[in-house]
């Protein structure tokens, strides 16, 4: 009896074995260890949308297997998020570190799920919306909270927070600074990647490449084909360098929702023209629309946004139309106005009560003149605010 038992724990030892030498191979070659790095396809998420850790893993494993090419599942999560006037509010504590622009939850929301793709061999990006706060600052405090976990493999910026206070749409980093913070994450990890994001290229960094992972994620196409033309500049523009996208907006739905496989027939497009391209991102805005819990084997209660969450408008700057998504975590008042540079209110979108869930509304600037306008969101006592410029 007593050999029996040995024999089943040197079973279930060298099955454990097994699997972590499987997971270490996988990542070595996802991280370009073993030759140039392959694609990776997922899905970008936050836990604002209150999924169960399970579901999002499902979700970037299904993903990865739309594709032509062989893919790994990979996830772009997002832990800080913009609020107003520069500040940022971090999704996990401060660990005793006091950062200018950043508050800081009581708990930390990410660690169940970054455990999870640990075990499911998913690969993470962490992506910031910095503000006003010191980007290097994040990169350390981010890296070193999380960078235990060996589903990390890079960390993200989504340029079109960075210093949005006095820059709408985002400022352009310089090409010092995009080195530096390439030298900063890799010095946390010498494998690890840095990825920019923004829907424009003239908000990336001038000249300097470096091995910066390139990130597109533009909206309001008006057909497959004009997605895959705007994408298809977005890798010319940045080769020879790697290049991925986040897609599937609401923007977008009337024309993906007619596609038989929305995920695959835009990814094997992108693919067949994009030949840089390394990474393909199904967006969380309509994540349960292509990828519904029935179909994934997960059964979670009906998933409302956990906390109030104002996007950057679409385009922007505009001209004269620009589209605003925005959620609430329950039935609330909400109100949507825009206001122009002298503070007064010009336009109010939305002054309703509004049920749990994403929102969508639209702006038409036709009757006004160019210039910086501030959209503001009311639900309670809460206000969060971004701006906006109309172009004309």
């Amino acid at each position: 009896m007593l050999r029996m038992n040995l024999s089943r724990k040197l079973n279930r030892m060298h099955a454990r074995w097994c699997a972590l030498i499987v997971f270490a191979i996988t990542t070595a070659v996802s991280l370009g260890i073993a030759g140039d790095p392959p694609l990776v396809a997922g899905l970008r998420g936050s836990k604002i949308w209150n999924h169960s850790p399970t579901y999002w893993a499902r979700v970037a494993d299904s993903m990865s297997r739309n594709f032509t090419a062989p893919a790994l599942p990979a996830t772009v999560w997002i832990v800080t998020f913009y609020g107003d006037n520069g500040d940022i509010y971090a999704t996990f504590p401060s660990g005793g570190t006091s950062l200018t622009h950043v508050s800081f939850a009581s708990s930390d929301a990410n660690e169940s799920y970054l455990t999870e793709f640990d075990i499911r061999g998913v690969r993470v990006w962490l992506q910031v919306e910095p503000g006003a706060a010191s980007m290097t600052d994040l990169i350390d405090i981010v890296l070193n909270r999380y960078k235990h976990h060996p589903c990390v493999v890079g960390f993200g910026i989504d340029v079109e927070w960075l210093d949005t206070q006095a820059y709408p749409g985002g400022r352009r980093p310089t090409d010092q600074e995009a080195s530096a913070w390439e030298e900063r994450v890799r010095s946390h990890d010498s494998s690890y990647t840095l990825f920019l994001k923004h829907y424009s290229p003239n908000r990336m960094p001038l000249a300097y490449r470096g091995n910066i992972l390139f990130v597109d994620d533009s909206q309001q196409f008006t057909s497959l084909t004009s997605c895959v033309n705007e994408f298809k500049t977005w890798g010319t523009t940045f080769a020879p360098n790697k290049v991925a996208f986040q897609f599937g907006y609401a923007a977008d739905r009337p024309w993906w929702s007619t596609l038989t496989n929305p995920p695959a027939t835009i990814g094997n497009a992108i693919l067949a023209n994009v030949p840089n391209t390394a990474g393909l991102f199904w967006v969380d805005f309509t994540i349960t629309e292509v990828f519904p819990n029935s179909a994934l084997a997960v059964s979670e209660p009906r998933v409302q946004p956990e906390q109030v969450h104002l996007e950057q408008n679409f385009p922007n700057p505009f001209n004269p139309r620009t589209k605003i998504q925005y959620a609430v975590p329950e039935r609330v008042h909400v109100v949507v106005a825009v206001y122009n540079g002298l503070g007064q209110k010009i336009e109010t979108l939305v002054d309703a009560e509004q049920s749990a869930g994403q929102h969508e509304v639209s702006f038409d600037a036709t009757r006004h003149s160019s210039g910086v306008y501030l959209l503001q969101l009311r639900t309670g006592g809460l206000i969060q605010s971004r701006q906006m410029v109309l172009l004309k």
